[in-house]
């Protein structure tokens, strides 16, 4: 792989303190642009040296591999900016964290939905690209317009209910990367303000607090993966640093410096062990990350 020929570029950086799982090695080359246009430089060049490559935002979806990301790791964190385009529309940044969006946008202005995005972890861009959500609606429900890079500039796709399903998509293919997105949001007739807070505190009463990356595995048709997890008696079970949460079965935490095969062992333990006894195919909703993973890995 020839230099990147960049001033925003890390060699050897590490990517494990991105994560929320602070587990993983280093990426061969960091790419890490102030704005649009820096990001569309670097996807250029990574798309015209056809190495593999990762788009990172919050890194709260992902596990990556010990032994690090053998290519480019394009970086969307910085892009954060936030416009208000009238009619409760707003042209935002795919690196906006979610929290922020809901806690800036939607409280102030009292929008609908904040229910459906309360305590998500992670950015724009990742919430988009797997469709982020709770039972009360998903991210892409919000969403009028998609603005990618892809092989031949920026395009923008207009969002429609075919496009995204259940924790996933139709709209950004594996070597596309999100940089912004057009969201709509419609005024509320109650207090968003009591729905936030109702929120917040439930997933500090159900769900575990620390290293993790939220839920592990989707949940199943008219079943919850906890649940199943749960039944098979195999909360609190431990390998190496990583431990099943006694709180909730569908969290893997991080509790004392695991390494990548600590939770990847408890990963295939839980899938194995429900087939097993449920005959139920667990799938993940964590992105497992190895070091050659790409080109063009979904971003988290």
């Amino acid at each position: 792989m020839n230099t990147p020929p960049f001033a925003f570029v890390k060699e050897n950086h590490p990517l494990g303190p991105h994560t929320l799982y602070r587990i993983g090695g280093p990426a061969k080359w960091a790419f890490l642009p102030r704005d649009a246009h820096e990001a569309q430089t670097a996807y250029t060049w990574i798309i015209d040296q056809k190495v593999p490559f990762l788009v990172m935002g919050a890194g709260s979806n992902m596990l990556i591999d010990d032994r690090g990301f053998d290519g480019a790791v394009l970086f969307t964190t910085e892009l954060k900016h936030r416009e208000a385009c009238g009619g409760d529309r707003f042209r935002l940044g795919a690196g906006l964290p979610l929290a922020d969006m809901v806690r800036t946008i939607m409280l102030p202005n009292n929008y609908a939905g904040t229910g459906a995005l309360t305590g998500i972890p992670g950015s724009l861009g990742g919430a988009l690209f797997m469709n982020a959500g709770t039972v009360n609606g998903t991210i892409c429900q919000f969403t009028e317009t998609v603005i990618l890079l892809t092989p031949s500039g920026f395009t923008t796709i207009a969002m429609a209910p075919e496009l995204y399903g259940y924790r996933g998509q139709a709209f950004c293919g594996p070597d596309a990367v999100i940089v912004e997105a057009v969201l709509r949001f419609t005024p509320s007739e109650k207090d968003e303000s009591v729905v936030y807070h109702h929120y917040i505190q439930r997933r500090l009463d159900t769900q575990p607090q620390g290293w993790c990356c939220g839920s592990v595995f989707k949940n199943p048709p008219n079943d919850h993966a906890g649940r199943l997890i749960e039944s098979c008696g195999l909360k609190g079970t431990r390998r190496g640093g990583a431990v099943i949460s006694e709180k909730h079965a569908n969290f893997i935490m991080n509790e004392d410096n695991a390494s990548f095969e600590d939770v990847l062992g408890l990963i295939q333990l839980v899938k194995d062990t429900v087939f097993a006894q449920h005959g139920v195919k667990l799938q993940e909703e964590v992105r497992i990350i190895t070091p050659r993973s790409g080109p063009g890995v979904p971003p988290a």
